[in-house]
C-alpha cells in the first residue's frame, strides 16, 4: 500500500488526502498482477545483443533468477503500479486544480507531478536529476558497506575450515531460526521435525547442518544466541569457503559498474520504464543499480559458498526450506551442477502473489541458459500447494510431493489431548454458555481494521453467535479496546489459552489472512474469510472456505456456516477436494514422510554416483 499524502486544491477548497484511500482491493489486485507481468517481461528483452536472461551468467547459469527476486522484494515496481492507479483515481474522482505531494516516498514524489502534468493539473516540479544521482551515490555507499561487513563477518568463521567427508544429507538452514540451546535437528524452527527424523534414521553424524544468513532475525524483537555457540555441528557456510573459493563473486563485484552501464544503455529497458504512459526511468534506473551493485554480488557469493560446502560435504542429497529465495536458488543451482538431488520443504503458506513460486512455462525449459533452478522435489502440506506449483509455477507432477505439516501434526495432537472436562473449563473461563456457537476470530488487528467493525455488526445480528477474538502473538488485548467498547459481549482470549484450546470449542473460524482457517479444516471446522480479496482468496474461489467481497452478505454467510448443516457439509467436501482428506493432513506422519522423501532421493543420488564411478 502507498502510505503517502497529497494536498489537493479543488473548486471547493484545499484539503489533504491519503493516497491509499484511492486504491481499493480490486485495484490492489490488478497492481500486483501488473507488477508481476512487468518484472517477468524483462527476461526476454534484448540487452547488449542477447535476452536479459542470457546476457548475464555465472558458470553458464543465468543471473536472471536473482534479478527477478530483487525487483519483486524491493516492491518499487509494485508501488509504481499502485501509485499510478491511485493517482489516476484521485484525479478522476476529485478533479483537482492543483496537487502538492507531501510524502517522502520517492515513488509518489516522482509520479505525482508527472501524472498531474499529463492531465493539465498544476503540481510540484518532479524530483530533480541531482536528487536522483544523490540517491544513487548513497546506494553505492550502501553496497560497499554491506560488502565490507559481509567480508568481515565471514573472516570470523574462516579461521577454522569446515568439516569434510561424505554425508547422507546436507541441510542448509538459516542461523536466525535456530532455537537457542538446541543440540539436535529438532532445534531448527521450521523443519526441525524432519531433521530430527533424519538423524534418528541415519545418525546425526550423517546429517550435515550448514548455517547461512545472519545469526539473528532482524524482523523480530527476540534475539537469538549466535549459532556457533549453540551447536558445534552446525557449521557456518563461510567455514567451507576460503577466499580462493570466492573468485566468481569478486569478479562480479569488480564488474558491477560495467554491468550497470550495460543495463542502463539497453534501449529495451529504457522503453519498458514508460509505464502507463508515464516515464518511470529514474525509479527503474535505481532498481537496476540495486541489481548490479547489491543483488548480483551477494547472489554469486552465495553460489560460491554453496559450491564450496557441497564439494566439502559431498552429500547424497541437499535439503532446505528456503529453496525459492536467493540463497535457496544459489544452493539448488550448485547442487544441480553436481547432479546432487535437492529437496525444498514447504515451511509456510505459499501466497498467491509471491513471484518466488510463480514461473512461466518457458522458464522451466532450457534456452540459451539452463532452466529455472527448481529443486528435484518440493515437499508440500496439501493438494492446494500442489495445484499452485503445477499451475502457477509450471512444476512437473513428479517434482511435487504431499508430506503434510509437522506443525499441524502437533496442533492435532494438542486438540485431541483435550478431554470433555477441559472444553467445559475453557468455555467457563471465557464466560460462555453451553449453547453458544463460538465464532473464533484469528487475525491481526492491523489487517482486519477496515473490516472488523462491519463483521462485528453482522455477527451481532446472528442469534447464538458468541465472538471470541484470539489476538495475534505480537498483539495484546488493548488492540481490540474499541471493539470491546462497541460490542461488550465480545470475548478476548487470554494468552494462556492456546490455539488448540480455542479450536476445541470453535464452531467457525473467521479471519482475514490467517492460515488457522486452513489448519481448522483438519478438525472439520469451517472458516469464513472477510476482507476479500486477500491471500485466502484462492480457497474461497475454490469453495473450500466461505466468504464474499460484499460485506452486506456476511450476516447470511455466518448464519449458514453456523446453522445450515447442508452448507457445512458442502464446505467440508470442497475442503477435502482442495486440500486433501483430513486423514492425510495432520495425520502425525509429516516428519517421517519428509524424511522418507529425502532419503529416497539420497539413495538415488548414491546410486547415480556409484554408477558414474
Amino acid at each position: 500500500m502507498i502510505d503517502a499524502e497529497v494536498l489537493i486544491r479543488t473548486s471547493a477548497g484545499s484539503r489533504r488526502v491519503g493516497l491509499w484511500t484511492y486504491l481499493d482491493a480490486a485495484a490492489e489486485e490488478l497492481a500486483h498482477e501488473a507488477a508481476y507481468d512487468w518484472i517477468k517481461g524483462l527476461r526476454n528483452l534484448p540487452v547488449d545483443g542477447a535476452p536479459l536472461r542470457a546476457r548475464f551468467t555465472i558458470r553458464d547459469d543465468s543471473l536472471w533468477w536473482f534479478t527477478e527476486i530483487y525487483l519483486h522484494k524491493a516492491q518499487v515496481i509494485l508501488d509504481i503500479h499502485r501509485a499510478l492507479s491511485a493517482l489516476h483515481t484521485l484525479v478522476a474522482r476529485e478533479r483537482p486544480l492543483e496537487m502538492r505531494i507531501t510524502s517522502d516516498s520517492p515513488v509518489v514524489r516522482h509520479l505525482g507531478p508527472l501524472v498531474a502534468a499529463s492531465q493539465g493539473i498544476r503540481a510540484d516540479a518532479p524530483v530533480s536529476a541531482a536528487a536522483w544521482w544523490t540517491r544513487l551515490a548513497r546506494l553505492d555507499l550502501r553496497a560497499r558497506a554491506l560488502t565490507l561487513s559481509a567480508l568481515l563477518a565471514a573472516d570470523r568463521y574462516r579461521g577454522t575450515p569446515g568439516p569434510r567427508g561424505e554425508t547422507t544429507v546436507a541441510a542448509f538452514i538459516h542461523r536466525a531460526f535456530w532455537r537457542a540451546g538446541g543440540d539436535d535437528g529438532s532445534a531448527e524452527s521450521y523443519i526441525g521435525p524432519i531433521l530430527e527424523a533424519l538423524e534418528r534414521r541415519v545418525g546425526p553424524q550423517r546429517v550435515g547442518l550448514v548455517g547461512v544468513g545472519p545469526s539473528t532475525n532482524f524482523r523480530t524483537a527476540r534475539r537469538r544466541t549466535p549459532l556457533r555457540s549453540q551447536r558445534s555441528s552446525v557449521t557456518p557456510v563461510e567455514r567451507f569457503a576460503p577466499p580462493g573459493a570466492l573468485r566468481a563473486s569478486r569478479t562480479v563485484w569488480r564488474r558491477r559498474y560495467a554491468n550497470f552501464r550495460t543495463l542502463t544503455q539497453a534501449s529495451s529497458l529504457r522503453a519498458a520504464a514508460v509505464i502507463q504512459s508515464i516515464d518511470c526511468w529514474p525509479l527503474i534506473r535505481e532498481q537496476l543499480a540495486g541489481v548490479a551493485w547489491l543483488q548480483w554480488p551477494w547472489s554469486v557469493r552465495a553460489m560460491d559458498e554453496a559450491a564450496a560446502a557441497l564439494d566439502a560435504l559431498r552429500p547424497a542429497a541437499v535439503l532446505t526450506y528456503a529453496e525459492a529465495g536467493g540463497w535457496g536458488r544459489a544452493l539448488v543451482l550448485e547442487a544441480r551442477r553436481r547432479a546432487i538431488p535437492s529437496v525444498g520443504a514447504q515451511h509456510g503458506f505459499i501466497y498467491r502473489h509471491w513471484l518466488n513460486y510463480r514461473h512461466e512455462p518457458d522458464e522451466m525449459e532450457p534456452g540459451q541458459t539452463p532452466p529455472f533452478p527448481r529443486p528435484t522435489r518440493t515437499l508440500v502440506f496439501d493438494l492446494h500447494a500442489v495445484s499452485h506449483l503445477r499451475e502457477r509455477g509450471s512444476f512437473p507432477a513428479e517434482a511435487v510431493e504431499v508430506t503434510g505439516s509437522a506443525r499441524l501434526d502437533e496442533l492435532r495432537r494438542d486438540v485431541e489431548a483435550l478431554a470433555a472436562q477441559d472444553t467445559r473449563e475453557i468455555r467457563r473461563q471465557l464466560g460462555l454458555n453451553d449453547g453458544d456457537a463460538v465464532v473464533l476470530i484469528t487475525t491481526k488487528e492491523k489487517e482486519s481494521r477496515g473490516v472488523l467493525s462491519g463483521f462485528m455488526e453482522a455477527a451481532s445480528a446472528v442469534p447464538g453467535a458468541a465472538v471470541v477474538i484470539k489476538p495475534h502473538p505480537a498483539e495484546t488485548a488493548n488492540a481490540y479496546a474499541d471493539v470491546l467498547r462497541a460490542w461488550p459481549g465480545t470475548r478476548i482470549a487470554p494468552p494462556e489459552l492456546s490455539l488448540a484450546a480455542l479450536l476445541s470449542i470453535a464452531r467457525v473460524v473467521v479471519t482475514v489472512n490467517s492460515t488457522v482457517a486452513l489448519d481448522a479444516a483438519v478438525f472439520d471446522i469451517p472458516a469464513l474469510v472477510v476482507g476479500l480479496p486477500n491471500n485466502l482468496s484462492p480457497f474461497v474461489e475454490a469453495g473450500a472456505l466461505a466468504g464474499s467481497p460484499d460485506s452486506a452478505e456476511v450476516t447470511a454467510h455466518l448464519n449458514r456456516i453456523l446453522y445450515d448443516e447442508k452448507f457445512r457439509q458442502q464446505l467440508a467436501e470442497r475442503r477435502r477436494a482442495v486440500l486433501g482428506d483430513r486423514a492425510d493432513r495432520g495425520n502425525g506422519r509429516a516428519a517421517a514422510a519428509g524424511a522418507d522423501a529425502v532419503l529416497a532421493l539420497a539413495h538415488d543420488g548414491h546410486t547415480r554416483t556409484a554408477g558414474s564411478g
